[in-house]
């Protein structure tokens, strides 16, 4: 079964280099064994937040994922541009067409 991670971002107003630090760190989630897209959604009437939007190809690819983010070498530079703790949410597909 497919599982989704959505990340509720909050951008600090004063941060710069926002896609910079996007494009050197989602390669890596893009990559990761078991991940099958990865997207940053935007809202174009509130540019101080933003969605990012992961498919893996089961929940164990997750979860492995979700652990080496929190591992020294997974870490990212999210908290450079990150206005609060991002809130992370995840779920299973339920039905396809």
């Amino acid at each position: 079964m497919t599982a989704v991670a959505l990340l509720e971002m909050s951008i600090r107003p004063d941060a710069e280099g926002v896609d910079d630090i996007l494009r050197a760190d989602l390669p890596h989630t893009a990559a990761f064994p078991g991940n099958q897209g990865t997207e940053v959604l935007a809202d174009p009437e509130d540019p101080s937040k933003l969605w990012l939007l992961t498919h893996w190809a089961d929940q164990d690819a997750l979860d492995t994922y979700v652990a080496w983010r929190n591992s020294p070498e997974g870490a990212t530079r999210l908290a450079e541009i990150a206005s609060g703790v991002p809130m992370s949410r995840h779920y299973v597909t339920h039905l396809t067409f």
